[in-house]
């Protein structure tokens, strides 16, 4: 039996689900909402929480409306009275500020402490589903607050890239799609593809179009054009889409895209390009922290011609994140290894260093230097 056919007996067995996803990314928030959607129509109870602020880029979406951002998980305690020898007449309760008294009066007879047990009420999930998550510390304090629900509730763990863990009893991995959206429309048209409406459509097809940044990234295959084909077919917004995304850059992403190229710089005989901001760029450019995001994807589009990128982002004075991605045959998992980089796809990794921007580039380049060496030298 595949992944997608447990899956989907999975979901056919469960009636309350909670989908966890985080609320900005545009891949994982857009394939959420569809499967929200879709499984109501299949009459489940759903809710979709974001464990992370969701994004107003996205406020077209149908559905945005429905996120919470939080959840009362608090189980009940609750007390089991046996009532087949002696039948209960009336319950009462007396409530003062140190104890509750409960009085349970009986038909006839009296109720014994042998009659009486405890008990903790389950949560009220039966199946979490977790998109775009590569592991449960992803999710940080949600995570942390609330792990005796990741241990006593199944868990379908969705997700298209290498770097997920595969953490849960059921694992819908597939490294040969382009997106969790994609993932979704397979499983959909699988489970039952009449139920695809406008609004689904144009959801998975936004995350689609988001996480191949319009079908240019490396990653986009032939069959995805036809599935996008589909979902235009069925009422997708495809102009609306583009509309919103690509057609109302910030003005603070714009001037932050304008200092990024000031100080874009090339080495190692042109095969690397790369360029950094610091705390200061974010302020003068009253640029936010999804415009800095979105810059590495421009970054990547615009400056395709780099056989190295090279991206470094200071998030506070002693704290830079680093994105590194390569067209040549450089393993950048094992050369960054020592600060275990996250995948985000075949050719690019993530990683924090502890350290302030300059000398994190000072480092990086460094590392590199040696790598890019090596690599001359088996040619």
């Amino acid at each position: 039996m595949d992944q997608i056919q447990q899956t989907i007996n999975k979901i056919s067995q469960s009636s309350t689900i909670l989908i966890v996803a985080p609320g900005n990314n545009g891949d994982s928030l857009a394939a959420s909402l569809a499967l929200q959607a879709f499984l109501k129509k299949l009459e489940k109870e759903v809710t979709f929480l974001s464990y992370t602020e969701v994004s107003s880029r996205f406020d077209f979406l149908p559905g945005i409306v429905d996120i919470i951002r939080q959840i009362n998980l608090t189980k009940s305690l609750v007390i089991n009275v046996a009532t087949k020898k002696t039948q209960m007449q009336e319950l009462s309760y007396k409530k003062n500020p140190e104890q509750l008294s409960i009085f349970l009066k009986p038909i006839s007879g009296e109720f014994t402490p042998a009659d009486v047990s405890f008990d903790n009420s389950n949560f009220p999930f039966d199946l979490l589903i977790l998109i775009g998550i590569g592991s449960l510390e992803q999710l940080g304090e949600f995570y942390n607050q609330n792990a005796q629900l990741f241990f006593q509730t199944p868990i379908l763990n969705i997700d298209f890239k290498a770097s997920n863990e595969n953490y849960a009893q059921l694992n819908l991995v597939d490294l040969t799609t382009t997106s969790c959206s994609e993932i979704i429309l397979d499983l959909i048209n699988k489970f039952e593809g009449s139920l695809i409406d406008e609004s689904i459509a144009t959801q998975l097809l936004a995350g689609i179009i988001i996480e191949t940044n319009s079908f240019q990234h490396v990653r986009t295959t032939p069959q995805i054009f036809l599935k996008a084909s589909q979902l235009v077919s069925l009422g997708a917004k495809q102009q609306e889409i583009v509309s919103h995304l690509y057609k109302s850059k910030t003005l603070g992403l714009l001037k932050l895209w304008g200092r990024v190229l000031a100080r874009l710089r090339q080495d190692f005989d042109n095969l690397l390009v790369y360029s950094a901001i610091n705390q200061s760029d974010l302020e003068k450019s009253e640029a936010s922290e999804e415009d800095a995001n979105s810059i590495i994807k421009e970054m990547a589009v615009q400056l395709n011609f780099a056989k190295i990128f090279l991206f470094l982002k200071e998030d506070t004075d002693n704290l830079t994140s680093v994105f590194c991605s390569s067209q040549i045959p450089l393993n950048l998992s094992l050369i960054f290894s020592q600060y275990q980089p996250q995948t985000i796809n075949p050719q690019t990794i993530k990683f924090i260093l502890n350290i302030g921007v300059k000398e994190a580039e000072k480092q990086v380049l460094e590392i590199l230097s040696q790598a890019i060496v090596k690599l001359k030298g088996t040619i």
